[in-house]
């Protein structure tokens, strides 16, 4: 008996008027098997591997299997649990800890202490009693030779008085006006001019023998040398007199060596109070110029929502060009300063930032840095090309995802807003901390005989601070015991919060942007509200994970911060095997904050799409990286090159036009008000416009990081056939020469 033949199916012909498709009819089940057969082996993974720019998938290894295709996954789950809770708990009684401490903070401490210039019983000058005396007077200038002691004080008597002493003064036992001297005299609080004699006010320490014309200073009574009558290497009166202390030694010299650090110290805080008369008068410049970078970056990034690979390649080229150019500049600068005169001179640490441009050495440096930069980029640029082309692609994926869910990049605000108040609470707890010691006093004027020391710590109680011999002065506001385990406590608190707030935003993020990639018709069917999602999900479930990861680097960010500490106090060893320890310490650490944070990235988007706890998706994300390695260590570091780049774009413009209006003799607008430092603004500005620009690259750079773990769970999920069809655009398939093979099953139309 002969096999019968396989029918093929009868297939109506399409009605006039209608669709030209044509309708299957019949279809036996032997020959859906056939077809089916068929149809695996017409997938995409036939072609040619020699085409694709990455090698085919590897083989199940050390880093588990590859995922297979799950006809209910449709991206994000939605049946969730909550994941690490016993991490929230533990990040929540840390907050509360942080609370404790800083209730005893602020209750015990005094930040005026830290600030305003104190006497030497511990009283600051100009408030309670000592209202009306705001200034610091020092019995003995030439003790306060350290640069210390604007913070732990002077080994010598110090008095809060109503004005600086106006007049270069030196009081003798000896002459005959008596009580025209007494009436100058600058006394303790407590001294009765008028029951001693001169005599006993000035050698029993009563009173001050001399004091120099000085001007105030923060607050304390600096000499100034350009105020001062000099004969030679000596001081004068306003007598005309030539002024000397009992040993001789009130020349110019000493009196400059005394004041030297102090008024270096102090000048500093100086330029502290111009940088902020600065603020005050440009806080509207500045305000507008941080607006203006804002509303550059949210119209690049709206750009690169049609003209992503234009914005791009543009953004190469800007970059690219603006180092060519300064690159030219810095030559032709170098080059013209070979006459100038002094312009050889060595670099010399000053306040004065113009100072730096007349040296040929300034810009001879930045003529290298700018000409090997470019050379790096350009080389980039040129060998990875091709690799540019697909991670072009995702960003353009990315552009469309953040185009078609616009509240993305207004979500970032909130983060921010939390981290701002994490710090600011953090630097009021610091200062409260830091004022809240008890009062430190320590001896002076010891005999160098006595067994008691200068400088060592004392009772004021047991010792005469009024009169003659050893005295007890008031030095600093001293650590507690417990003050240094304070400090310790609210950094390691400021570290936990600024990441736990960053992983908020990204688990948030990542959740919208996975939703928009594994949805089919991204023109239709993407949630409304994805942002809202993802951050509901968050907060509901995954507080737990979050705080887990974000303690794993404020951990290892706190070490760093201790063998900085470690450091500092071991430099004055000069010992070269510690410093090498310490160097290979540091660097080891840097890097494993950094491969914990990739990590920890990665296990966000983990987390938001399938709703695991840190553990787990850290080791689904690191095993699905790691059989894709190839792929992120190329694709996804050029996209990260490619967004900075556009960022570098975007501060260079604001950087560029507030230098023209602020640091130029432009002629376009008149308005900009007289400053101290005119490159104040520029400087705030930039750094205003790379945090800004920070903050809307950020939204791109999540975008990008999610489509991008999501194409790699796409292309091993999925092979483009009718069961398994790609997720991924059809540009980023064009390609990696993929795309969706499958044809429908149409027979032939039946005879008429």
């Amino acid at each position: 008996m002969s096999e019968r033949p396989i029918r093929r199916p009868v297939v109506a012909a399409s009605p006039k008027g209608q669709s030209g498709r044509r309708r299957v009819i019949a279809l036996s089940p032997k020959l859906q098997d056939l077809q089916k057969l068929k149809a695996q082996k017409l997938r995409p993974e036939s072609t040619n591997p020699s085409r694709s720019p990455w090698p085919t998938k590897q083989k199940p290894g050390k880093y588990g299997e590859q995922l297979t295709y799950d006809p209910q996954f449709k991206g994000p789950v939605k049946s969730r649990s909550c994941t690490d809770i016993f991490c929230l708990f533990l990040f929540v009684a840390f907050i509360a800890g942080w609370g404790v401490v800083a209730f005893f903070a602020f209750r015990e401490g005094d930040p005026r202490v830290l600030v305003y210039p104190t006497d030497s019983a511990g009283n600051i000058c100009g408030y309670g009693d000592l209202q009306e005396k705001p200034y610091l007077f020092f019995f003995d200038l030439l003790k306060c030779a350290k640069p210390s002691v604007v913070l732990t004080g002077c080994l010598t008597p110090q008095v809060c008085v109503k004005q600086c002493p106006n007049e270069t003064f030196y009081a003798n036992e000896n002459l005959p006006n008596a009580e025209e001297i007494k009436k100058k005299l600058i006394c303790k609080y407590d001294v009765k001019k008028e029951e001693k004699d001169l005599k006993t006010l000035l050698n029993e320490g009563h009173c001050a023998k001399l004091y120099l014309k000085s001007t105030p200073l923060l607050g304390r009574c600096i000499p100034e040398f350009n105020l001062l009558k000099t004969d030679g290497d000596f001081i004068k009166n306003d007598k005309n007199e030539v002024v000397k202390d009992e040993n001789n030694e009130l020349t110019v010299e000493a009196v400059k060596n005394a004041t030297n650090h102090l008024a270096k110290f102090l000048s500093l805080t100086e330029m502290g109070e111009k940088v902020f008369s600065d603020f005050k008068t440009s806080w509207k410049f500045l305000l507008g110029g941080l607006i203006l970078s804002m509303l550059v970056s949210l119209i690049w990034i709206v750009l690169m929502r049609w003209l992503a690979g234009i914005m791009i390649w543009l953004s190469i080229i800007i970059v690219l060009g603006f180092l060519v150019f300064a690159c030219y500049y810095s030559t032709s600068k170098y080059i013209e300063l070979k006459t100038v005169p002094g312009s050889d001179a060595k670099f010399k640490i000053t306040l004065d930032l113009r100072s730096y441009l007349a040296l040929r050495d300034t810009w001879l440096w930045f003529a290298i840095i700018s000409g090997v930069v470019f050379a790096i980029l350009f080389l980039i640029v040129v060998f990875l090309r091709k690799r540019i082309v697909i991670a072009i692609a995702l960003i353009k994926q990315a552009s469309r995802a953040v185009g078609n869910m616009p509240t993305t990049l207004i979500f970032p605000i909130f983060p921010y807003i939390l981290m701002l108040i994490f710090f600011i609470f953090w630097a009021a707890v610091a200062l409260y901390i830091a004022s809240s010691g008890k009062a430190s006093f320590v001896v002076a004027d010891s005999p160098a005989d006595s067994k008691v020391k200068n400088g060592t710590t004392c009772n004021p109680k047991n010792y005469n601070s009024t009169g003659g011999g050893i005295k007890c002065l008031f030095q600093t506001y001293g650590l507690k015991d417990n003050l240094f385990t304070s400090h310790f406590y609210n950094l390691f608190g400021l570290f936990w919060g600024l990441f736990f707030t960053v992983g908020v935003g990204q688990v948030s993020l990542s959740g919208a942007f996975a939703a928009y990639y594994w949805t089919k018709d991204k023109a239709k069917d993407v949630p409304t509200c994805a942002i809202g999602t993802g951050f509901y999900r968050c907060t509901r479930y995954h507080l737990g994970s979050i705080a887990f990861g974000s303690l794993l680097i404020a951990t290892v960010r706190m070490i760093r911060v201790m063998l900085e500490y470690i450091d500092q106090k071991c430099k004055k060893y000069d010992n070269a095997f510690t410093k090498a320890i310490l160097c290979c310490m540091k660097c080891c650490f840097w890097c494993l904050e950094n491969v914990i944070k990739f990590i920890s990235k990665n296990a966000y988007i983990m987390i938001a799409i399938y709703g695991k706890n840190f553990c787990s998706s850290a080791r689904q994300a690191f095993k699905l990286l790691m059989r894709n390695i190839l792929r992120v260590v190329v694709l996804d570091k050029i996209t990260d090159f490619l967004l900075f780049m556009g960022k570098l774009v975007v501060v260079a413009a604001s950087a560029g036009v507030s230098f023209y209006f602020f640091a130029t003799d432009q002629k376009v607008y008149q308005g900009i008000p007289p400053m101290n430092y005119n490159l104040l603004p520029p400087i705030v500005i930039t750094i205003g416009a790379y945090l800004i620009a920070s903050a809307f690259f950020s939204v791109y750079g999540m975008a990008v990081d999610t489509i991008f773990l999501c194409f790699l769970e796409d292309c091993e999920r999925n092979d483009g056939s009718a069961e398994k069809p790609y997720f991924m655009s059809k540009e980023l398939m064009k390609i990696l020469h993929k795309k969706n093979k499958f044809r429908e099953l149409s027979p032939p139309s039946s005879p008429k």
